[in-house]
């Protein structure tokens, strides 16, 4: 029997953009599952990303169904939000009506809003669907002097070996490790990481609902649909031995990277 518990000292219990098979979003197939199953931000880690500036104005880039914006606004933060996705779109109205909401990407920022509107840009598990270049240039334009950028994933712990074989079986291409910094253009200062390790308590079953959030599921026919999950049964409930109606420990970290403005 695999040892699920998580890392010493967590933290326990406390999306997107990109190209579905028809070369839009693939995180508009998921309906509400996205917003059900995907994990939920640390407090301590969204205060980390915007620590040190005072009363800041934030944009929350591809804020998809408004996890992150949420997180955000549960801190008293002003923020205001920016999603391609027009479904998407219509699942953040449904929660957050009172959030200004804008279209576009976030090549775009730099078109949709006057030089040196905000403190931060945040990227919540979009960063690496971005043109870095166009991206980093338009956030220049918009970002006050002292701004910064703020790349955040939320991301099954890795390290563990169990997590890491069920991230395979997941196919989640979306595994961030700590050790890669992300890119971002010469208008900015390499990344540093705040780190955050924790876990989420949910039954064996969501990881299976967990698991049709992923692009590579949403992507996929269904025959592939099906396929992935058949060798999740045949991982959790064969290799683990998991009962279907267990409860187990899912580790997480959170990574945030925090790169502010040169000039």
């Amino acid at each position: 029997m695999v040892d699920l518990g998580p890392p010493p000292g967590t933290i326990t219990d406390q999306q997107q953009v990109g190209g579905a098979a028809s070369g839009g979003n693939p995180y508009t197939l998921a309906g509400t599952d996205y917003e059900h199953y995907r994990p939920a931000y640390l407090p301590a880690a969204v205060r980390a990303g915007l620590s040190g500036l005072q009363d800041p104005q934030v944009l929350d880039v591809g804020a998809g169904s408004g996890k992150f914006t949420r997180a955000l606004a549960a801190q008293g933060i002003k923020v205001s939000a920016l999603e391609p996705a027009a479904s998407m779109r219509e699942m953040f109205r449904e929660s957050l009506p009172q959030i200004p909401l804008y279209k576009g990407k976030a090549e775009d920022v730099g078109e949709l809003f006057a030089p040196e509107t905000f403190d931060a840009l945040c990227y919540a598990q979009s960063w690496h669907w971005v043109d870095k270049e166009a991206a980093c240039v338009a956030a220049a334009k918009v970002l006050k002097p002292g701004g910064r950028l703020v790349i955040i994933y939320n991301q099954m712990n890795v390290s563990f070996p169990w997590v890491k074989r069920l991230s395979r079986v997941m196919r989640s291409g979306d595994v961030h490790h700590p050790n890669r910094v992300p890119k971002v253009g010469k208008g900015f200062q390499k990344p540093e990481l705040r780190l955050f390790q924790w876990g989420v308590s949910l039954p064996v079953t969501a990881l299976f609902a967990l698991a049709k959030t992923r692009s590579s599921y949403l992507k996929a026919s269904e025959r592939g649909k099906q396929h992935l999950q058949n060798n999740l049964q045949s991982y959790l409930l064969g290799d683990l031995a998991l009962d279907p109606n267990q409860t187990v420990t899912l580790p997480y970290y959170t990574l945030v990277w925090v790169a502010p403005k040169i000039g």
